[in-house]
This record gives structure tokens, sequence and C-alpha cells, in this order.
């Protein structure tokens, strides 16, 4: 019975860490971009999507004596086999691709392991997330979800779930940050070494990292730095005290230059190994010197992750271009249509103008031709004039007499109305009629 209640301790402890990991990455609110190239990786990180090697935890110690004096807990862990110094290989696999094998990693020889390929909020990265466990359950190695952050002059999220962090941090405060994460009691024992094979790989990223930025523009060049610490703590497992060694690596890219690209990014990786009270050096040990986990991508699924991402950009092209082809229509339809209907209205405008022109000219031909008849017959009226109009044109004659007759060279006037000089003078004669002086009608 004591057996079976340490095993539901240790199992629910473990999905109460899990959990709250799970619980810390959804929290994260802030917005972060990144660049990471699929590499292989050899100090435990790989690859793309999700997979998992089917495990579950195996039988769990026993209590025994009670735990030392002043540690929280009733029991110790004791455990029925040694560890192992051999170690073994464990595979993730990708099921959103046929379940080929993502990566290859290294573990303790017996142990087992349960592991997915994930791309975390914030960063885009993808890396192994797994828990590796001894065959009695005492003891694990789990690499924990990335945890990124950004920050900009403008305070702009760019991507959800990142860290509430702004600015570039040391990898020993972003323990202490991790830490406020945890649930239940933690003890800090004290910092620990980290092993040269680990800094050295973070280190590399970095240096990777400036030299593919050293490419870009320099509006667009950052700092790549990165830092390794790790930590001893104590925690509760149930009714055990377990040791617990936190190890992270905090890589970030500092824009430093003026302008709308000042700012940065930053991501962490934990990995945590846990041991009964007075075994964790020997799992270091173990851990350390063999460089585990040794994450090592497959070509296989390489090439499949590196295909998918080109269909998947190829496809988000085609729609861009789709979709720029129908904004590009929908503007130049925009924009006939405003050009026919300028153009409408200004044949309109043209029209108006040239109907107010002919009014204006019309009124004012009116008004000189007034001017002019009205001149015109006060001149007749002052010669004691008149002007008439025949078959030749017009003509000016006596104002004495009310009709004029013409014969083309000769003119007959008088104010007898039924007087006609057709057939009594010689030449074929015609009335005229009498206009105003400058020949326009009366």
């Amino acid at each position: 019975m004591a057996a079976a209640a340490a095993g539901s301790a240790v199992r629910k402890q473990d999905r109460t860490k899990l959990k709250a990991s799970g619980d810390t990455m959804g929290k994260m609110n802030r917005a972060f971009t990144t660049f990471a190239a699929i590499a292989v990786l050899t100090a435990g990180c790989s690859s793309n999507s999700n997979g998992a090697s089917a495990a579950s935890s195996g039988p769990v110690g026993t209590p025994g004596a009670p735990a030392a004096s002043g540690k929280a807990g009733g029991a110790t862990y004791v455990s029925s086999a040694p560890l192992s110094t051999q170690t073994t290989a464990a595979t993730i696999t990708d099921p959103s691709l046929n379940n080929i094998v993502a990566a290859t990693l290294t573990i303790p020889a017996g142990w087992k392991m349960q592991g997915i390929e994930m791309m975390s909020p914030c960063t885009f990265i993808p890396w192994p997330v797994f828990r590796a466990y001894s065959q009695d359950g005492l003891m694990q190695y789990r690499i924990e979800p990335v945890i990124g952050w950004q920050w900009n002059p403008s305070g702009k999220q760019y991507n959800s779930g990142c860290a509430n962090i702004s600015g570039v941090m040391s990898a020993a405060n972003f323990l202490q940050f991790y830490l406020g994460t945890m649930q239940g009691g933690v003890h800090v024992v004290g910092p620990m070494a980290v092993p040269a094979a680990y800094s050295q790989w973070a280190q590399g990223l970095a240096a990777q990292s400036n030299q593919m930025n050293a490419r870009v523009v320099q509006a667009l060049r950052a700092n790549h730095t990165a830092d390794t610490a790790a930590l001893r703590i104590e925690v509760v497992n149930g009714s055990f005290v377990v040791e617990e060694r936190l190890r992270t690596v905090v890589e970030c890219a500092d824009n430093q230059n003026p302008g709308a690209m000042a700012g940065g990014t930053c991501w962490a990786r934990v990995d945590v190994l846990t041991a009964p009270e007075g075994k964790l050096d020997a799992l270091v040990q173990v851990v350390d010197s063999e460089n585990l986990p040794k994450g090592v991508n497959t070509q296989q699924w390489m090439q499949a992750a590196l295909a998918r991402q080109q269909r998947q950009g190829q496809q988000a092209m085609a729609a861009l271009t789709a979709q720029e082809k129908a904004e590009s229509q929908m503007l130049y339809n925009q924009f006939q249509q405003i050009m026919a209907r300028s153009a409408a209205e200004h044949q309109q405008f043209m029209q108006q103008q040239e109907s107010s022109f002919e009014s204006a000219m019309n009124n004012a031909n009116a008004s000189m031709n007034a001017q002019s008849t009205a001149a015109s017959d006060w001149v007749d009226y002052a010669l004691d004039q008149q002007t008439v109009s025949g078959p030749n044109g017009t003509a000016k004659v006596s104002s004495a007499y009310s009709q004029t007759w013409t014969n083309g060279g000769q003119w007959y006037q008088t104010n007898d109305p039924n007087s006609n000089p057709n057939g009594v003078l010689q030449g074929n004669w015609t009335l005229t009629t009498k206009v105003h002086g400058n020949g326009q009608p009366e």
C-alpha cells in the first residue's frame, strides 16, 4: 500500500509539474519574433510538430527512513536498482508526417521516454519536449517547453504566448523568474556548475546567429548573446523530498539601432534532472559526462519538414498573390469608375460652360444690337431720313414719305398708300420695307 501511495504521489507530482509548465506558457501574453534554422543540436534540441514514443510510468520505490531533520516530507526514496552508466537511444516521431522518426535522443540505459516535437508560443522555434525516467520512476530528465519574450520602443505585441519580460536577461535571473512559476514549496540550495560542453553549445548558437546577422541590412542587425546557469533545489513530492537541477540557456537578439526595428527578442529553455536525496550528483555525472540527450534530427524528417514548410510558404504566397491581384483589380475598377465619372462630370461642366457662354454672347449681342439700333435710329431722325430694305439691300431715303418703291436704280416715294408706279413709270418697281437705321428689322 505504501508503494502504491508513493507511486501515486510521484505520478501526481509529474502531472502537476507538466501542467504548471503548460499553464506558464498559456499565461504569457506578449509578442516576440525570432529566427532559427533546423539543425543538429548537440545538447538535446531538434525539429517540429508533434510525436511521441509510447511509454508508461514504471513502479516507484517504497518509503523508508524519515527525512532529515529540518526538511519537509516524512519519508525517503529507496531504489531497488543502482543508476546505470550505460546509455540507450530513444526516438520522437512526428504523426503529422506519417509518424516518421523526427529525432533520436540518448538517455540512460533502461530508461523510458515520452516526448513530442513542438513549436513553443512566441518563439516559433521547434524543440523537443520530453520526459525520460528510470524503471523505478525515482529519477527523471525533463526538457520543458521553450519560453520567449520580446520588447520594442512602441510596446506593440507581435506574437501571443510571450513571457512578461522586457529586455535582455541573464540565465541566473531567468531561473529566478522560472522558480516563480513553480507550484508548491521550493528550497533553493544554491548554484551548480554548468558543463563546458553545454556552455559551448549555447555560445555556438549565438555565434552562428551573429554570422547570419552580418549579412542583413544595418537596420535589422542585432547582437546575439547566450548565457547559461544551473541551480540545485529541493522540492516536496507527496511525502518525499527530492533534489532537482534546473539548468537553462538564454539566447537574446538585441537591436539597438534607432528606428522602427529597435528592440529585441529572447528565448530560454529549461531542463530538469530529478533524483532522490543524495542521488542527484550521480545522475548529473551520468548526464553531463555523455552530454545527454544528444538530440539529432533525422535527415528524413528534415527533408519532409522542409518540404512541408515550402508547400505552406507557396500556398501562403499563392493566397497572398491572389489577394493582391483581387485588390489590384478592385483598385483598377475603382480607378476606371472614377475616371468615367470624372469624364462625365467634365463633359457636363463643359456643356454648362458652353451654354452659359452662348447665353452670355447672345445677351451681349442683343445688348449691342439694341444699343446700335437705337443709335442708328437717332441718326436717321436727326438727318430727317429713314432706312428701307429692298431687293438690292438697304438705302437711306427721305423720312417725309410713308412708302418707298425702287426699280433697282431709282426710288419713288409717296404718302398715298394706294399709289403703285408699276405700269405708270418705266421699269419693275418693288415696295421696300422700313427698317432700323442699322438695317435690323423693326
